[in-house]
């Protein structure tokens, strides 16, 4: 799993890497989503160029209008991709994987906890806050949101049953359904950023973080290439 957190600044504003149907499609959107489009596309070609050793011109990503950006030809690999307020969160793995990126001052109140939340992990977190305070419930009852809307990407579900009926435990790491089935989560922030990640089976991860990717010194793509087959 490789995860990379950037700013949608100028840096990812390159339509020329768009497909002529991807530019296509940004027509009917507004300025402003156009523009978040454009360049969390522009990061996913970036991400792909550099763990598959091409140009991002020439990474084999298919957008199409509507879909969730995939690799092709088969690549065996997925992908995943969450914007928030002028940043975007993408990623790719070997196995399906399900990501979401917030602020980490977006507020998830007890009054919200209560209502989508099931009522046993709601009265969880209202005893944790009496003893640990506001401040660190907010993040903990953030961290339960991101958990279980990762988990909605993954599973391709509404997020109402997700919310309901999974409850996340941040010391396995994972979201447990009420009958018993558990599935891995991280959930993690940088700076004002807070992101969820959900895979099917346990899988390590690098995580990225800033507007340019690390700096690839001669074999590194090959390296990482290496180093991503020995994690899965």
């Amino acid at each position: 799993m490789i995860l990379w957190l950037s700013p949608l600044d100028e840096r990812q504003h390159r339509p020329e890497w768009l497909q002529p149907a991807e530019r296509e499609a940004l027509k009917d959107l507004s300025p402003q989503r156009a523009q978040e489009v454009l360049r969390s596309r522009v990061l996913l070609r970036r991400l792909a160029a550099r763990i598959l050793g091409c140009v991002p011109q020439a990474a084999p990503l298919r957008a199409d209008p509507g879909q969730p950006p995939r690799l092709r030809p088969a690549q065996g690999w997925h992908l995943g991709l969450s914007h928030s307020r002028g940043a975007a969160l993408v990623a790719m793995a070997r196995q399906p994987l399900g990501i979401d990126l917030e602020a980490s001052n977006r507020p998830v109140t007890p009054a919200l906890a209560r209502r989508f939340f099931s009522s046993r992990e709601a009265d969880a977190l209202d005893a944790m806050e009496r003893e640990h305070g506001p401040q660190w419930m907010q993040r903990r009852r953030l961290a339960c949101w991101l958990a279980k809307e990762s988990l909605c990407k993954l599973l391709d579900q509404p997020l109402l049953p997700i919310l309901k009926a999974w409850r996340y435990d941040p010391d396995r790491q994972a979201l447990t359904h009420l009958r018993g089935r558990r599935i891995p989560c991280r959930v993690g922030s940088s700076g004002q950023w807070s992101w969820g990640c959900c895979t099917l089976t346990p899988a390590r991860f690098s995580f990225w973080s800033g507007a340019v990717l690390p700096e690839a010194e001669p074999g590194a793509r090959r390296r990482v290439r290496e180093h991503v087959r020995k994690d899965h």
